[in-house]
């Protein structure tokens, strides 16, 4: 008769080391998953420049330091071969340990002229003034490039007395009396500049510094190629190879391009540019698109030794090793991500250790229940001469026997549902392997304890015992008071930083708040219940009196299962309270950077026409549109301000319906009523300290204005024409004049526009077809962008999931405490029946048995969620999940600590219907079996 309720202790035992273990396990292997996928789409979203290791050096260094190697022949030059060489060795160096580069070949070593002024201008140019530089780049083959026309560059030896060998660079030497070098360049570049195969320019290099005197060359074009791959590192590590580019100032621009040689004029090129600061650059792409959320630390630790260290060469190389600059732009992406995705870890692991330690608590009530339905049956065999410690080993070997097979289960579904993760080990996002093997030490040995604990020999009589057991209540009670206050306190104190590794005890914060309010309701719970118990005696309502009495004197001790049940509720409204939190905090970013539901902004330097600007406000779903003429002005003393012309009302009424706004009132804006009187504006505080507090006359050269003088009326923090923050002016339209004859309108530079369902597809496409070059930006892009980011979105994940745990967790810790005091309440339900109660009075008695504890669990858990982001907030950054220094304030939320308490004390009236329905069928049947 006794096996089956024992069994079914064990399999709730079992189940929840299954649940707890897979909640750890799979916990941790998200968030690593989560960290890995993020720093995958962070290396990818960079351009492939950005993903390598760079050296570079001066050829002048790199030849004065290998000058150094013998003295008693001349030095060794800087020759394609001894380019080749410190690649190879630096390729050898790099490629180790942690940092993994592509394939040998890939990487690319590059000799580069400074830009050198072209004497006379190109066909195609115009007229410009064109400024070319000579590459030479390893591996050069057709690997790279392919030739469109022409043929590559042959070695042209430096001219001497007897040279003429015949070829097309000789008879052009003989004829111009000039140095030749033969290049190739892009498409691109010989389209934009007019030139075709067999082509020639003269070139103008520095002063030569063995004679003084200028260096002259003759460039000659023998190739036109085109790029076999134009993102590769070849072609991406200068693009003015790829298509020249207007450089320089309005005044004075020029066009830059440049030109590539073969490995085989590096001597000339020497020969005639050195003195010019020739660079030398070798630039090897980094293998990092398998890379983990474990490998970015030490990927970003060995990146930055390669940068601060100098690199290691030997043979007759090794002396040019201090003139090389190593870097790698990978390193800032990479150090950017760590310290957003410790701030994230800082967040979670609040929640991690919270959560744990909940699931903990649960399994020692579920723990406790088994010691308490094994004890008559330990009693017996304690009484027949068994020691503690076989009572401890046996019930540990039962526990155990259910519960490693529960937990290796939970571990298979945990890697199953999050594939790929790899190993959970180390404190950061995945947590190791610690919360799942103190799951599994609790479920095996938390039963053995209580149970050799409970039938330990008794040393005192019983006053004596409950004397011991009252002190010793006391000074725990105290001891963890303390406890809490001091880890709150030291929270408070040193907050949980980013990269600080995991403080285990500061990481519970949560707990350590709901420690005390436990303690305190504990404390107050059996007053308030014997009140109302001394209150029901008064009272003729039977049902009232014996369900306040069963209440008062439960055989289970309430300290553990209030405890669990109230860290449940915590962590939930704490989980909730952080998505909620997260989630506002994005809206408002989008709306502070966008400023409204859509923006339209024509290309620079250009006007929305006022029939464009209408049709825009016509577009389906545009509930509020106003426009905008957003110009630099200046105050008699320099300062520039934004002065942002604007329809008064209109523009209020917008503001009105976009949220994160201080409000505009149009009324300040009124026109002046006295003749001269200046004209009112709204300001920001930057502007005001520019403006002061007189009137001020404010000048443009943006168009044909008449200047304003204006007098702050108002200033504004913020507005959605000027999202971005600093000096601006808010003006009336009206109050702008046109110089020009005829009066000209003030011309509009950008539109507003806010509407919850607004056509985008439309929206864009009239865009495009009115305005030249027009843009339109959309906030819910914007807050798309934000909430689908890997990282924020692995994390909000994990919030949400957090709120389900915990949610699990309280349901179990109900149904363990209903289950518990079932047998007891079946037998009274059964009693009560036999006296002639109805099936509603005994509902009554078994609500009043129970419901108590949950309502006091719920209080205790309103208490510590509202206490929570009083605790909490001054110390967590929220504003990491929206990526702007905008703060995101943690406050209590009514729907993340109701939900919570209401689903439980659903839970419990529906069980204990369940419960009342099923012992109506057995009835008095029951009352004999049990007698």
């Amino acid at each position: 008769m006794r096996s089956r309720p024992i069994r079914g202790i064990y399999t709730w035992l079992a189940l929840l080391t299954l649940f707890a273990v897979f909640a750890s396990t799979a916990g941790a292997r998200e968030a690593l998953a989560t960290r890995t996928q993020a720093v995958r789409q962070t290396i990818a979203a960079n351009p492939p420049l950005s993903r390598t290791i760079t050296v570079q050096s001066t050829w002048s260094a790199v030849q004065d330091a290998l000058s150094t190697v013998s003295t008693l022949g001349p030095p060794p030059s800087v020759t394609p071969s001894v380019i080749s060489d410190i690649g190879g060795q630096l390729y050898g160096n790099f490629n180790r340990g942690v940092v993994s580069l592509t394939p040998a070949g890939t990487d690319v070593s590059l000799m580069t002229t400074g830009l050198n002024m072209l004497p006379s201008t190109m066909p195609g140019t115009g007229g410009t003034p064109v400024k070319i530089e000579i590459t030479e780049r390893q591996p050069f083959s057709a690997q790279q490039m392919r030739l469109v026309g022409g043929h590559f560059p042959v070695a042209t030896p430096a001219p001497s007395a007897n040279s003429g060998d015949g070829t097309p660079a000789s008879q052009l030497r003989q004829a111009t009396k000039l140095p030749v070098i033969q290049v190739v360049m892009s498409t691109q570049t010989a389209k934009r500049f007019g030139l075709h195969v067999g082509s020639q320019f003269e070139m103008t290099g520095p002063e030569r510094e063995t004679t003084g005197q200028i260096s002259k060359v003759t460039i000659l074009v023998t190739g036109i190629v085109a790029p076999v791959e134009p993102t590769s590192i070849f072609w991406t590590v200068d693009p003015a190879i790829v298509a020249p580019d207007l450089q320089g100032s309005n005044d004075n621009p020029y066009w830059a391009g440049s030109v590539m040689v073969s490995p085989g004029e590096t001597s000339e090129v020497e020969e005639y540019f050195s003195s010019a600061g020739v660079q030398l650059e070798w630039v090897f792409p980094l293998a990092a698109s398998s890379l983990t959320g474990q490998g970015v630390q030490p990927l970003a630790s060995a990146l930055d030794s390669l940068t601060t260290q100098v690199p290691t060469l030997t043979g007759e190389v090794a002396p040019a090793a201090p003139s090389f600059a190593v870097s790698s732009n990978l390193l800032y992406a990479l150090q950017q991500f760590i310290a957003t995705a410790q701030s994230v870890d800082t967040l979670l692991w609040l929640l991690y250790v919270s959560l744990t330690i909940t699931g903990l608590a649960v399994l020692l009530l579920a723990s406790r229940m088994v010691a308490m339905r094994r004890r008559a049956e330990l009693a017996v065999i304690r009484a027949r001469g068994a020691a503690l410690r076989q009572i401890f080993l046996g019930t540990a070997a039962g526990a155990a026997l259910v519960c490693v097979p529960a937990a290796v289960l939970g571990v298979v579904l945990a890697v199953l549902a999050v594939p790929g993760a790899g190993s959970a080990q180390g404190a950061g996002a995945a947590g190791g392997w610690w919360p799942p093997i103190a799951v599994l030490a609790v479920a095996v040995l938390g039963p053995a304890i209580i149970a050799a604990w409970q039938h330990r020999l008794p040393k005192r009589g019983i006053t004596d015992r409950r004397q011991i057991s009252a002190r010793r209540r006391l000074i725990i009670e105290v001891m963890l008071i303390a406890a809490a206050v001091a880890g709150i306190v030291v929270f408070r104190n040193q907050g949980s930083q980013a990269g600080s590794g995991v403080n285990f005890f500061t990481s519970s914060a949560p707990v350590l708040v709901a420690i005390p309010v436990v303690i305190i309701v504990l404390r107050l719970y059996p007053l308030v219940l014997r009140g109302l118990l001394r209150l029901s005696t008064r009272t003729s309502r039977a049902p009232a009196f014996l369900g306040l009495a069963r209440a008062s004197r439960t055989a289970l001790t309430p300290a553990l299962p209030a405890f669990a049940l109230v860290l449940a509720l915590t962590v939930a409204a704490f989980a909730g309270m952080v998505r909620d939190a997260v989630t506002n905090g994005e809206i408002a970013a989008s709306w502070q950077t966008v400023g409204a539901d859509a923006t339209v902004t024509p290309a620079p330097n250009l006007i929305i026409p006022p029939n464009a600007a209408r049709d825009i406000a016509d577009v389906p779903g545009v509930t509020q549109a106003t426009t905008v003429w957003n110009a630099l002005w200046e105050t008699p003393s320099g300062a520039q301000l934004n002065v942002l012309a604007v329809d008064p009302a209109g523009y209020a009424a917008l503001v009105a319906s976009s949220q994160g706004y201080p409000q505009v009132q149009a009324g300040l804006l009124a026109a002046p009523t006295t003749a001269g009187a200046a004209q009112p504006v709204l300001a920001s505080p930057a502007a005001v300290a520019d403006l002061g507090d007189g009137a001020v006359s404010l000048s443009t050269d943006q168009a044909v204005v008449a200047p304003v003088r204006v007098q702050v009326a108002g200033v504004l923090s913020s507005t959605p024409a000027f999202p971005g923050g600093g000096a601006f002016v808010i003006i009336p339209v009206a109050a702008i004049r046109s110089t020009a004859t005829p009066p000209a309108p003030t011309p509009t530079n950008l539109v507003l526009l806010n509407g919850g369902s607004i056509d985008h597809a439309r929206l864009s496409a009239v865009v495009t077809h009115l305005l030249y070059g027009g843009s339109v930006t959309f906030r819910s892009d914007v807050l798309a962008g934000l909430t689908s980011g890997p990282l924020e979105h692995g994390a909000f994940t994990l919030f949400t999931l957090a709120v389900g745990v915990a949610a699990a967790l309280g349901l179990a810790v109900m149904l363990l405490e209903l289950a518990l005091g079932a047998s007891e309440r079946d037998s009274t339900l059964a009693r009560l029946a036999t006296m002639g109660l109805g099936e509603r009075q005994r509902a009554w008695v078994v609500a009043l048995e129970v419901l108590p504890a949950v309502i006091a669990a719920g209080l205790a858990g309103w208490a510590c969620a509202v206490t929570l982001p009083r605790v909490l907030a001054p110390d967590i950054n929220l504003s990491v999940f929206t990526g702007t220094s905008i703060p995101v304030p943690l406050a209590a939320d009514v729907a993340s600590i109701a939900v919570p308490i209401l689903g439980l004390a659903l839970v419990a009236v529906v069980s204990l219907g369940i419960e009342i329905r099923w012992g109506r069928r057995r009835g008095a049947a029951s009352l004999r079996v049990g007698e």
